[in-house]
């Protein structure tokens, strides 16, 4: 992606795995966080034996179905392959979101209600999302979001992996795209999709025996080896995300030259040549401050060289800060009064 990998801070790695249970507590609730466990034919069930007319959507790990159970709308995930029984082998994607979310929940995440206890059978119960994801909104909707709900979703998400780094032990997202963050019915930005999650300690063995992985256009091109892993790691992906956001682009667009939307951003960026960023689909930010210093914070979290990235609760400080500036009738139909935000300088 035209960059150059540099000497990271220590790598972080992550916990021993275990069998995930009900009692877990969390680290961002004082209470244990209560997760269910179903039986895998009531969920079977409640999904029409997943029906086509259920399905939500699929990918690489499997499919998600919508269900109704004990009067809740709920999203139903299927692997699409049978995790392995062997114990020197990794878990599949599913146990890894159960051992993840067993752990964190938060209003910003997309968070687990329950699972299914048959270990060859295993299925994954989590909140639904009523109103899609954030690729659907930028990409495949007629009517563009304006920049006060942008800047909103940016935000949230931002909150997200902050959320997730701040844990104990950090736990590293490693899939930060578009399509894992999804918009719940208040049009809030909630992120999902946590199989290729690690939840962190430095010296734990699974670290170097887990590959680097995720999605292509939003991978740091220093993550090559597992002991190159870092949070760093996603705040890169994210600031492929805030560009994403910024500029109405898809992360890899092979219908425009350069395809890597990082690779036609940045030497924009560093010629000032701000303007040229920002989607034309609709206007640009009013506010000069707004127009500046988006694509700055973008621009610092895709720096070649991690250490120069911010972290996650500096995007969120900076990111509050612009929401500001943004008039609230362009989330609500309420008037704000303009305020100044912290200059986070030129990412040269």
């Amino acid at each position: 992606m035209g960059y150059l990998s540099c000497k990271a801070e220590s790598a972080i790695s992550i916990s021993n795995s275990h069998t995930p249970s009900s009692n877990f507590p969390s680290t961002t609730h004082k209470r244990p966080i209560k997760i269910k466990h179903f039986n895998y034919c009531d969920l079977e069930a409640a999904t029409n034996n997943f029906s086509d007319q259920k399905l939500l959507g699929k990918g690489s790990h499997g499919y998600v179905y919508k269900a109704l159970i004990h009067g809740r709308q709920v999203a139903v995930k299927k692997p699409s392959r049978t995790p392995s029984l062997r114990p020197d082998m990794p878990a599949s994607e599913v146990d890894n979101e159960i051992e993840i979310l067993s752990k964190i929940n938060s209003p910003r995440l997309v968070n687990l209600l329950g699972f299914t206890t048959d270990s060859e059978n295993r299925l994954l119960v989590v909140e639904f999302m009523s109103n899609g994801t954030l690729y659907d909104i930028l990409h495949s909707t007629t009517r563009s979001p304006g920049w006060g709900r942008r800047i909103r979703l940016a935000l949230h998400t931002a909150k997200a992996i902050d959320i997730l780094h701040s844990s104990n032990p950090p736990v590293i997202h490693r899939d930060i795209k578009s399509a894992n963050v999804l918009i719940d019915r208040n049009h809030n930005a909630r992120l999902g999709d946590f199989g290729l999650a690690l939840r962190c300690h430095v010296d734990d063995y699974r670290l170097r025996s887990t590959p680097p992985a995720g999605t292509m256009g939003y991978l740091d091109p220093g993550y090559v080896t597992p002991d190159n892993l870092s949070t760093k790691t996603d705040v890169f992906s994210f600031g492929i995300l805030l560009l994403e956001i910024i500029s109405g682009r898809k992360a890899i667009d092979v219908g425009h030259s350069p395809p890597s939307i990082v690779d036609w951003a940045i030497p924009l960026i560093k010629k000032g040549k701000l303007s040229a960023v920002y989607d034309p689909r609709i206007e640009l930010p009013k506010d000069l401050v707004v127009k500046k210093q988006l694509v700055v914070i973008a621009g610092k979290c895709v720096r070649s060289c991690r250490e120069r990235r911010p972290t996650m609760k500096e995007v969120v400080g900076w990111l509050s800060g612009l929401s500001k500036l943004v008039p609230l009738h362009s989330w609500n139909g309420l008037n704000n009064p303009c305020m100044m935000v912290e200059n986070v300088g030129v990412p040269m």
